[in-house]
């Protein structure tokens, strides 16, 4: 059975001044993730921006089809939430007050900021793991989380068509997670001069 193609680029060049790497060529269909690697200042998490559409690529097409709905969970997301609201306040705001996940916290009364690094990032990623769509990107989604939570997220992430609904999923990791039939794109920044 062939998969339906969601994402594609063509030559695309990322970064914001200067090309942080070399043109991708990438095709993503659903059902498949593709790990994403590289050292520091590569361009891993503009890749992503990108690909959600919140950075404008320097060159190159970025096509999509089907209009499919991409969901992103920035890095260090969870250590941005702040501010004196409690967990049932953010579900609402989001549209999930009635989430069921075993990764939201149990007393929904707790604010926010006094969860603890790994109980956000446990928290946005029920969040977003628990909405329909078509593309997750994740960048780096394992940090903050406990070795129970990791084998957790990893198994979740393993199979996008059964846990997932179908979803394709890019994800960037430093993590030394096992995803056998992962594709993988080790990016490499461009040599100065």
């Amino acid at each position: 059975m062939t998969r339906a193609v969601l994402l594609e680029t063509r030559a695309l060049q990322i970064g914001s001044a200067h090309a942080l790497c070399a043109p991708l060529d990438l095709s993503l269909a659903a059902g498949e993730l593709l790990l994403v690697s590289g050292d520091n200042g590569v361009g891993k998490s503009t890749l992503l921006r990108t690909l959600a559409g919140e950075q404008a690529p320097l060159a190159g097409q970025l096509l999509t089809h089907g209009s499919p709905r991409i969901r992103h969970l920035p890095q260090h997301a969870g250590q941005q939430l702040s501010g004196p609201f409690s967990v049932a306040d953010l579900l609402r705001l989001n549209g999930q007050g009635d989430l069921q996940h075993p990764w939201v916290p149990a007393q929904r009364r707790q604010r926010v900021d006094r969860l603890s690094g790994g109980q956000r990032q446990r928290l946005l990623l029920a969040m977003l793991l628990s909405q329909p769509g078509d593309l997750l990107l994740l960048d780096e989604p394992g940090q903050y989380l406990d070795q129970t939570s990791q084998a957790q997220l990893q198994d979740w992430l393993a199979e996008p068509t059964a846990a997932l609904g179908l979803a394709a999923v890019v994800m960037v990791s430093h993590d030394r997670l096992n995803f056998p039939r992962a594709q993988r794109l080790h990016l490499q920044g461009l040599a100065d001069g």
